[in-house]
């Protein structure tokens, strides 16, 4: 026999008692198995009983913002259908009354290969970023966070940043995460006085996971690979037995293979730029060259690899891992128009190979996709341009190899493009399922990278700006348009499934990045105007060891979690249009509020000083600003100007 709890919700409500039976609810198993679709149960019972009863003693609606969190507050839009499957009795002509079955919640445990959210927990980790917007790592059922922590002995609490690319191993085993940020260390000399740079511990690195098994779930980190410098270049061989990764202004692609069960470099094939040549301008103008994306053909026989900064792309053999030729990519080459002064594939990005023969490459500052013949020996030759709206990053080749995706961050698209004709059928709106969005204030998504599921049956565009995840189906009636947003972690860059997609791995390349006290001015030493205990050198040098640099507080993260599906899909789509203000509506307190200051308030002067705090320069302010004096460097015999504002306009 099923237990079943019956509450007259009409007369507690009548009798003030919402916020306890809520409360009641929410907390009655302590094991916190009353999961979201029972409490979707009492929210949009709270909104019927608004609806139906002609004087509630409070509003519903407040009741459900005092008690319940964002996450459940959401419930109130739900269909009626989700009421008449857990309903069990209405009666209007006594009051309204529901059952939940309190058993069925008990009974309900989660599964250990897709755990329910506690979503207390979720929303209580919904953090909030420098740009005004939201984020909730952990929104997705299950989800897990691993921070990207190389495991440097003299920097135990260091966290890589800047995670740029994922892929995962051809058997589906291994994970491999690229960074390629800042992930500079300092170290304090013994005197006290200076410091330096730890070269050992300030590289790039490669992160190994197992993501076989029950690691699916939650990766096991099993090695972190050190490489001199990288960008965002990482792809497998089809034996699986190598990988790459391209060296940044290394100009070099580094090769590793197993030894003794470990991945070990292998080969560093050079690219035979100078140094300082890259785009060949004069003197302190020259540019170092820059390794970017790299793509690999069916047959493992060929590598491609974008020269960023020399508009170009390199073609290198793996049996020999030497260079076959390299294919400038711009116009004015013999073996593409030959035209000179016409602009084209600069700054190229990424790169997919189709075939044994065919390379496309992303031209970044052009808005082109540039598609070259690199089936000859020793040279290229050009196919075709294709003009694409947006800034090109990265893309994805479908399985059978007749359609390549590609984000275009500027325009919030992404393109798809037929391999055959190599022209653009379709763009893709990834902000936000159709009619979400109004009008053309929410702009910014910046997809920065495309993955395709195993089954081919589903595109994910990673939204970098909006800190989301589109979810794209390509069968079917609603193909080439998002259906579903999922929320990621800050700047997400990359997202990879598991071999038999039921998991998905994102990689997230900022975090909120804090503050950073114990982070001074950089030429603290050359002061005058304040003197640190201890003299202003030994301050400058104690500053720059407690490697609080700005960068250094960017933290990457990796998040997996199961695929999410319809019903949870349309809940994570909710979060992301909050933590954006995709659907926020105007109350009447905010409508007055925003009257009453612009009836007072008629400008608004920006300050802006490049790489200095507010405190910094007005910390010492007397006016009621919110400063802090004690880090005012450049205060008011500095920068007396500044100051002068002060009595003209309030500052805050």
């Amino acid at each position: 026999m099923v237990p079943t709890l019956w509450v007259p919700v009409g007369e507690l409500l009548q009798n003030g008692h919402a916020v306890g039976l809520l409360s009641f609810l929410a907390r009655t198993d302590g094991r916190r198995s009353l999961t979201r679709r029972y409490r979707t149960i009492i929210a949009t019972t709270y909104r019927l009983h608004n609806v139906l009863l002609a004087s509630p003693t409070r509003s519903i609606a407040d009741e459900a913002e005092v008690t319940m969190s964002a996450s459940d507050r959401r419930a109130f839009l739900k269909t009626m259908r989700t009421v008449s499957r857990w309903m069990i009795r209405i009666s209007l002509s006594v009051g309204l009354v529901f059952s939940v079955i309190l058993a069925g919640a008990a009974q309900e445990r989660p599964r250990a290969s897709a755990p329910d959210r506690d979503d207390d927990a979720a929303e209580n980790r919904r953090e909030l970023l420098p740009t005004g917007q939201f984020i909730t790592p952990l929104a997705l059922p299950g989800a897990v966070q691993q921070f990207l922590n190389p495991g440097l002995a003299k920097y135990p609490d260091f966290v890589a940043n800047e995670a740029v690319r994922s892929q995962l191993s051809p058997d589906g085993s291994t994970l491999l995460v690229l960074c390629a940020g800042y992930n500079t260390n300092v170290g304090l000399a013994a005197d006290g006085l200076n410091a330096f740079v730890d070269v050992p511990a300030s590289t790039q690195y490669i992160f190994v996971f197992d993501v076989k098994g029950s690691h699916r779930s939650k990766p096991a980190l099993r090695q972190v690979i050190h490489q001199t410098n990288a960008y965002v270049g990482l792809v497998w061989a089809p034996s699986g037995k190598t990988f790459y990764a391209t060296g940044g202004n290394d100009d070099a692609v580094y090769a590793y293979s197993q030894s003794g069960g470990s991945w070990v470099q292998t080969a560093k094939i050079a690219l035979g730029h100078a140094v300082g040549a890259g785009l060949n301008l004069p003197g302190a103008f020259s540019t170092e060259p820059n390794a970017a994306g790299l793509g690999i053909s069916a047959d493992g026989s060929t590598l491609v690899v974008a020269n960023n900064y020399n508009d170009s792309i390199s073609v290198i053999d793996t049996a020999t891992n030497t260079v076959r030729f390299e294919h400038d990519l711009r116009p004015y080459f013999p073996d593409n128009e030959g035209t000179d002064g016409v602009a084209g594939g600069e700054f190229p990005h990424a790169v997919a190979v189709k075939g044994k023969g065919t390379a496309y490459v992303s031209a970044n500052r052009d808005r082109e996709v540039v598609v070259v013949d690199i089936s000859g020996g020793t040279f290229g030759r050009l196919i075709a341009r294709i003009p694409v709206d947006g800034l090109p990053n990265g893309m994805a080749l479908n399985q059978a190899q007749t359609t390549l995706y590609v984000a275009q961050d500027n325009t919030d698209e992404v393109a798809v493009i037929d391999t055959a004709s190599n022209t653009v059928t379709h763009t893709i709106d990834t902000r936000a399922p159709e009619g979400m969005l109004t009008g053309t204030r929410y702009t910014g998504a910046a997809p920065f990278a495309v993955t395709i599921s195993p089954d081919q049956k589903t595109l994910y565009a990673v939204n970098e700006g909006a800190n989301s995840i589109a979810v794209i189906p390509l069968t079917g009636s609603r193909a080439n348009t998002v259906t579903g947003l999922i929320p990621t972690a800050y700047g997400p860059k990359d997202v990879t499934l598991s071999a038999d997609g039921r998991y998905m791995y994102i990689i997230n390349g900022k975090s909120d990045q804090g503050p950073n006290p114990l982070n001074l001015f950089f030429d603290t030493d050359k002061l005058t105007t304040i003197m640190y205990p201890g003299g202003n050198q030994a301050a400058a040098a104690a500053a720059a060891a407690a490697n609080q640099y700005q960068l250094n507080n960017n933290r990457s993260t990796l998040v997996s979690a199961r695929v999410p599906d319809g019903d949870d899909l349309e809940e994570l789509t909710a979060e992301v249009a909050q933590n954006n203000f995709y659907t926020v509506q105007p109350n009447e307190h905010d409508q007055s509020v925003m009257a009453f200051l612009r009836s007072k308030i008629h400008h608004v002067i920006y300050i802006v000083k490049e790489n200095r705090t507010f405190d910094q320069i007005l910390g010492d302010l007397d006016n009621g600003a919110d400063g802090d004096a004690s880090l005012a460097v450049f205060g008011k015999r500095i920068t007396p100007s500044f100051h002068r504002v002060r009595g003209e306009l309030q500052m805050s």
